[in-house]
């Protein structure tokens, strides 16, 4: 079953699941860069199905492997999920 997608629970999650792939917690910052937190191309192949499973929602893997933000990466799961 869906996870709600508010703000709260989507920050959340990408939070836990960046700290899964490897990222320290006190570095996950609205600013840092998936890049800056060592996520590499894999771990952003693993972060769109966890979007998938999580939220039942597709994010295209293309918009996850530009240079963004924490917060752009929440904000694009977000707006993916009350589309």
């Amino acid at each position: 079953m869906p996870q709600p997608a508010d703000l709260a629970s989507v920050r959340a999650f990408v939070e836990r699941e960046l700290v899964d792939f490897g990222a320290e917690p006190d570095a996950i910052t609205d600013q840092a860069r998936l890049e800056e937190l060592e996520i590499d191309s894999l771990g952003v192949v693993e972060l769109t199905a966890s979007v998938k499973r999580e939220f039942a929602v597709d994010v295209p893997l293309e918009a996850l492997t530009k240079d963004l933000t924490v917060a752009a990466v929440v904000a694009l799961i977000q707006d993916a999920a009350t589309a």
